[in-house]
């Protein structure tokens, strides 16, 4: 599994991990090795590594911290640092635990010299577990199509694009195959508006807009027309295979939400992840130009209220990863939550980012949805 260490996007934590290493019971620690014990000062880089940058406050819960110098692991001659008061402390066998919930940096030093700094974050919550691999010999991955839906309260005529959605979501050919994203653009006084300029980065000239796979050229505007929508849905589901499977689990601790993803390749390539935090059940006034339905237009589902993965204003392409066929990586984020915003209406939706075919722009290839203290495990084709 791919090890990535110390890596953040925007002041949230977002690091790819290996597997964890396991906190010892005989207070043992990792093998120290290294020819300082044996006297010899080592030369070269002194590098601070931890194995789990995200524990439990629990007094059980570890993580494991490792100092090299010159590529060679030590212990002897080294002190460990709290990097927010620069004095040292004590972590017994290099395994930090702790009753106390926050964010924790260290730096190590080895005689007059020193590390970069490293982060740990303890959280009150469980950690994110992801399920077990069905098929862990498979890279066979079944995809879904990301469906953005550009839209807002005060558009007049966005209910009509709601109507067609509708349509879409009762054809039984269509289950299991899309992910829908409401994407509120159009008003700054909609409740669910999002300020993230994402309508710009595609392109949006009109509302409503529906929009897939973060791809300029797959755009819908015509909601009278759900056969051509249709059309155009069955041909972006069958333009590719899916090159990396989604492994979703969310944790809701307080205003924090704690999502572990797993990424698992079928084939080798550079791709991006973007992570979105989506509500349901948003009550507001929807503008209506008569368009018609029991069901109403005022309860709003599937609302973006936040994108991981903006590059820039034109980017939303998520953090680039570099995988080998079958490799798998895992990775933590914490996502500081709004008061404004009810947790238990939250899910997550996961995207992975590939070259498209023109190798001109990174476009969706994959994505998968999952609620707040729920998991998704990989999906494979039948």
């Amino acid at each position: 599994m791919k090890t990535l260490r110390n890596f953040t996007i925007l002041s949230l934590l977002l690091s790819f991990l290996a597997l964890p290493l396991s906190c010892s019971l005989t207070g043992d620690g990792p093998d120290e090795g290294g020819p300082d014990e044996g006297g010899a000062e080592l030369s070269g880089e002194v590098t601070l590594e931890v194995d789990e940058p995200l524990i439990r406050a629990d007094g059980k819960s570890c993580a494991i911290l490792s100092v090299k110098v010159g590529g060679v692991a030590v212990k002897e001659g080294v002190t460990i640092y709290d990097a927010t008061t620069n004095t040292p402390v004590d972590v017994p066998n290099l395994e930090f635990t702790t009753t106390t919930p926050g964010k924790y940096s260290f730096w190590a030093a080895y005689k007059t010299r020193h590390s970069e700094t490293v982060s740990i974050t303890a959280i009150s919550a469980a950690i994110p577990v992801l399920p077990s691999d069905p098929a862990p010999s498979s890279t066979n991955f079944s995809r879904k199509v990301l469906v953005m839906q550009f839209t807002g309260t005060n558009c007049g005529f966005c209910p009509y694009m709601v109507n067609l959605l509708r349509t879409f979501t009762a054809n039984p050919s269509n289950e299991g195959k899309w992910v829908l994203a409401a994407i509120h653009t159009y008003n700054s006084s909609d409740p669910a508006y999002t300020s993230a300029p994402i309508d710009g980065a595609m392109g949006i000239s009109g509302y409503p807009t529906a929009a897939l796979d973060l791809d300029k050229t797959t755009k819908w505007t015509n909601y009278y027309n759900y056969e051509g929508f249709q059309s155009m849905f069955n041909k972006e589901y069958a333009a590719a295979k899916a090159k990396v499977g989604i492994a979703l689990s969310t944790v809701l601790d307080g205003n924090q939400l704690v999502v572990k993803t797993g990424l698992k390749a079928a084939e080798a390539g550079d791709y991006g992840l973007a992570l979105w935090v989506l509500e349901d059940g948003i009550k507001a006034k929807q503008a209506n130009n008569g368009a018609q339905s029991d069901e109403g237009y005022d309860t709003h589902n599937n609302c973006v209220r936040l994108m991981l993965g903006q590059n820039s204003s034109k980017d939303f392409s998520g953090v680039r990863v570099s995988l080998a066929k079958g490799e798998e990586v895992e990775q933590y984020a914490l996502i500081d939550l709004k008061d404004s915003w009810v947790g238990e209406n939250l899910h997550v939706v996961g995207i992975v980012t590939a070259l498209n075919a023109g190798g001109d722009a990174f476009t969706a290839n994959n994505a998968v949805n999952c609620p707040v203290n729920s998991s998704i495990a990989y999906s494979y084709n039948k």
